[in-house]
């Protein structure tokens, strides 16, 4: 069988649906909200895809901004937001320094090769007392704790562990590479996806079908054989584990 070459051009038709659409939007963006300042007036959301979660941050008085880098992405973004979805790479982007109140970053530093430029460029485009809202530890919140964690094993990413440490959004690397440009880390928070949880069943049904973009770039043959005979000997095949709690931080710059 020919793998499947991930692209998130191909997969922006499906992107929402298949992520847990507007239920986990709401649940992101209320995590999001808690941590922004009230005087927000213009934000950036990077790597916003399209748009399910940057429209839910805009306001009467607040601006918000989608940017990334698929158009496919874009395409559903400018519907949602018009005139408010530009393309570009987080690591250059399209705002002048010191013109941002905020930017907010869902699930994007974890793909990235290298978060220290990200990190930087965000930095760059703030004003000073502006502030970055970020995912950090994604990979490693799927963890759980429940029998499918347990086939996983240390194919998944725990924090604090050798693996979840080489992540590029582990939140102590995002701390260091923050103070480095002047961005100090001054809350934390979470939201839960509230998605009634991944069954056996249906994890072994996007393995095979290489739609579940981490698994599809991680799982080597052997492991992912290995992976599949093990969710298949999983008792309640149908039943639905809880669900992820994804870590938030928010850093100032000074």
């Amino acid at each position: 069988m020919t793998k499947r070459t991930f692209s998130w051009e191909t997969e922006a038709h499906r992107y929402d649906e298949s992520r847990g659409g507007e239920v986990r939007a709401r649940s992101a963006a209320e995590g999001l909200e808690d941590l922004l300042p009230a005087d927000v007036r213009l934000l950036a959301d990077v790597g916003g895809g399209t748009g399910i979660i940057s429209r839910r941050l805009a306001r009467p008085e607040r601006e918000v901004v989608v940017v990334d880098l698929t158009h496919a992405m874009l395409r559903l973004a400018s519907a949602r937001m018009p005139g408010r979805a530009l393309r570009a790479t987080a690591e250059r982007l399209p705002f002048r320094d010191g013109t941002l109140d905020a930017v907010t970053s869902v699930w994007l530093l974890h793909l990235v090769p290298d978060s220290r430029p990200v990190v930087a460029e965000f930095a760059r485009v703030l004003r000073p007392g502006g502030v970055v809202v970020c995912t950090v530890d994604k990979d490693a919140c799927h963890d759980v704790g429940s029998d499918i964690d347990a086939v996983l094993g240390d194919l998944r990413p725990r924090r604090g562990n050798a693996v979840g440490a080489a992540e590029q959004d582990a939140t102590e690397r995002i701390v260091a590479h923050g103070a480095e440009v002047g961005l100090e880390p001054v809350a934390e928070g979470a939201f839960t996806a509230h998605l009634r949880g991944t069954t056996p069943a249906t994890l072994a049904d996007l393995i095979r079908a290489d739609r579940y973009q981490f698994w599809a770039d991680r799982l080597a043959p052997a492991d992912r054989r290995r992976v599949l005979d093990g969710l298949a000997a999983l008792p309640d095949q149908d039943r639905r584990r809880p669900d992820p709690t994804f870590r938030l931080l928010a850093l100032r710059r000074t």
